[in-house]
């Protein structure tokens, strides 16, 4: 049975405290489990450290591969507390989008710096490699992988994985572009074809929904989507569920509870068939 689990949800920084509990504080980090030993995870933030908690419990050596939507400290946080690559024996490939000066190694490396954390990668005890991505189509563990860019700044890459007969789509970070969204009137206006293309038909679509409409206004280039947007996003696509993702520090519980109840009356509004949930830690979504 393939399923995903989200350990992270949380976007820009940690947000533990009793205003987060239902949703989560973590950051992003999503695990993909295609068989009992083989597994996908999607983002290192935070919710990584928990995810490697668990993997512990198994008494088995991990083998697996980490997807990096992009190199924000949100993302990629949790590799330094990653306690199963701290053991021998483990391995784990890291995947992601390279700079023009610096390997992905080299960038990953660079948060665990000894001016800035007491152990280097170097030290990790486990087989750590590394694989960068570009756009392109790529085969991993006998699974197709397509990436493709989003438009976020640092080069950030969005996933689409076949898995089980199913396609999952993670795109952590995403703002609509000028040409696809009238923020002051709340409007979609069209779609990126490769946008489009990219997640439609596809069964499930995790998506940054980090904004209110009004919200947005204000923070057009900061790299994120308003909910409407998403919404309009899966249903011009056929997409059969969408999960909201990227909450935002400064939204608590109840807030996110009012922007899922909005972002389903879109969809009941558009008389759509399109399910939506709201991403908090420790849900899971079974693959058929």
């Amino acid at each position: 049975m393939a399923f995903l689990k989200f350990w992270g949800v949380r976007g820009s920084i940690p947000t533990p405290g009793s205003s987060t509990v239902r949703y989560g504080g973590n950051t992003p980090c999503t695990e993909l489990r295609f068989s009992d030993d083989k597994f996908f995870v999607l983002d290192a933030g935070s919710g990584l450290r928990e995810l490697g908690l668990n993997l512990l419990k198994s008494g088995k050596k991990l083998h697996a591969h980490i997807f990096i939507s992009h190199m924000h400290w949100d993302h990629i946080q949790g590799i330094p507390f990653f306690v199963p690559a701290l053991l021998p024996g483990n391995e784990f490939v890291f995947h992601g989008a390279e700079d023009p000066n610096k390997s992905l190694k080299e960038i990953l490396s660079n948060q665990m710096n000894p001016i800035n954390f007491p152990i280097t990668m170097e030290q990790m005890a486990s087989n750590l490699n590394f694989e960068a991505f570009d756009v392109g189509t790529y085969e991993i563990e006998g699974i197709k992988v397509e990436t493709m860019r989003l438009n976020h700044p640092g080069n950030a890459l969005g996933y689409k994985i076949h898995v089980n007969g199913q396609t999952v789509v993670y795109i952590s970070d995403n703002e609509p572009k000028s040409h696809e969204y009238d923020p002051e009137n709340n409007r979609v206006l069209e779609f990126n074809d490769i946008l489009l293309d990219f997640t439609k038909d596809v069964d499930v679509l995790i998506h940054d929904a980090q904004y209110t409409p009004e919200e947005f206004k204000t923070r057009v280039t900061w790299g994120h989507s308003p909910y409407d947007f998403t919404v309009n996003l899966a249903m011009t696509g056929n997409v059969k569920k969408l999960v909201i993702f990227h909450h935002d520090p400064v939204h608590n519980d109840e807030f996110v509870d009012d922007m899922i109840l909005a972002a389903k009356k879109i969809a009941e509004t558009a008389e759509s068939n399109l399910e939506i949930i709201g991403a908090k830690e420790g849900l899971e979504i079974v693959l058929n």
